[in-house]
C-alpha cells in the first residue's frame, strides 16, 4: 500500500472566508508596517507569547473576531479543567488541520495494491476565551516560579543539548559592543549583562542558531529581526520586561510573505517556550 499526500484543492465557502480575513488581516498589517507602525504587530507578538502552540495564521483570525484574549481552549478542554462555557457566548472560529484518506484498489501500472491517497484539509472548529467562561480557577502559567535566575540555567542546559557550545567571555569577538554572537555552532554571550539582559540575549542568539545557519537567508537587518523578535515572545511568555525594537524589517512586498515570516518566528518561540517550559517543570521544589 502506497499513501500520497495532497492538499485538498477545494476548501469550503466558510474556509475561504476565514482565509479571505487573514489576508485582509495581513494586508492591514503590511500597510501599517510600511509607514513606520508597528503597534499592531507587537499585539500579534505578545498573543504569540500567549498562544505559542496556535499558527500565526490561527492568532490573527482569532484577534480580528475578539479583541482581548487572555487564554484558549475548546469546550472540551474548558470542561476538562472544571470551567463551562457562558450562556450566549459566540465561539471564536479558527482553523484545524485534517489528513483524510481514500482508498484505490487500481492503479495506474496494474499493480494490484490497494493506493491509500492522503489528503490535508483544514476544517473550522471553535475556540473559547478564558473570559467567555465560568467555574474553577485556572492553575498559573509556568513564570519560571518568576526567577531569571530559575530561568537562565535551564536555557543554557537547552542551548548545549542542542550540540552549540556556550561561552561567557568579556567581550564578543569581532563585534564590538555587542551583547552576544552566534557563530554557527558557537555562541558568545557578554559577562557583564544583567540577568534578564543575559536571558534575552541568549534567546536572541539561539533563534539566529535555530533559523539562520540551515542555508543563506535574506540579509542582516531581517535576520536581525526575526531573532529580536523570538527573543522578544520568548521573554513575554515568562514575565520578563523586554525593549520593543524596531520589528518593521519583517516587512515584504506580499502579505502572503510576511505570514509565512511571522509564522516562522512564531514557531521558533514556541518551541523554545515549550522546551523551557518542560525543564523548569522538571526542577525540584524550592
Amino acid at each position: 500500500m502506497s499513501v500520497q499526500d495532497v492538499v485538498l484543492s477545494k476548501p469550503s465557502e466558510k474556509v475561504k472566508a476565514l482565509n479571505a480575513s487573514v489576508q485582509e488581516a495581513a494586508k492591514e498589517l503590511l500597510r501599517e508596517m510600511q509607514v513606520g507602525k508597528s503597534e499592531t504587530l507587537l499585539r500579534y507578538l505578545e498573543c504569540c507569547a500567549k498562544f505559542h502552540q496556535y499558527s500565526f495564521h490561527n492568532i490573527l483570525l482569532a484577534l480580528s473576531q475578539r479583541s482581548n484574549l487572555t487564554r484558549l481552549a475548546g469546550m472540551r478542554r474548558w470542561n476538562d479543567l472544571g470551567r463551562y462555557v457562558k450562556r450566549g457566548e459566540k465561539g471564536i472560529a479558527i482553523l484545524a488541520p485534517m489528513r483524510v484518506g481514500r482508498r484505490h484498489a487500481d492503479t495506474p501500472n496494474g499493480d494490484d495494491r490497494e493506493r491509500l491517497e492522503s489528503f490535508l484539509i483544514f476544517k473550522i472548529v471553535h475556540v473559547f476565551d478564558v473570559s467567555q467562561t465560568e467555574g474553577k480557577p485556572l492553575p498559573e502559567v509556568i513564570r519560571a516560579r518568576g526567577e531569571v535566575s530559575t530561568l537562565y540555567p535551564a536555557l543554557e542546559a537547552l542551548v548545549r543539548s542542542e550540540g552549540i557550545t556556550l561561552d561567557i567571555e568579556d567581550s564578543v569577538p569581532g563585534s564590538f559592543g555587542a551583547l552576544g554572537v552566534s557563530l554557527k555552532g558557537r555562541i558568545v554571550v557578554r559577562r557583564d549583562l544583567a540577568p534578564a539582559d543575559a536571558f534575552r540575549t541568549l534567546v536572541h542568539e539561539y533563534a539566529h542558531e535555530l533559523l539562520h545557519w540551515r542555508a543563506d537567508r535574506e540579509d542582516k537587518a531581517i535576520r536581525e529581526t526575526e531573532a529580536d523578535a523570538t527573543a522578544f515572545i520568548v521573554c513575554r511568555r515568562f514575565g520578563i520586561e523586554c525593549d520593543t525594537a524596531d520589528y518593521l524589517q519583517l516587512h515584504e512586498a506580499t502579505p502572503q510573505l510576511l505570514l509565512n515570516r511571522l509564522e516562522i518566528v512564531r514557531h521558533t518561540a514556541g518551541r523554545i517556550i515549550e522546551a523551557l517550559e518542560s525543564r523548569v517543570q522538571a526542577l525540584p521544589a524550592p
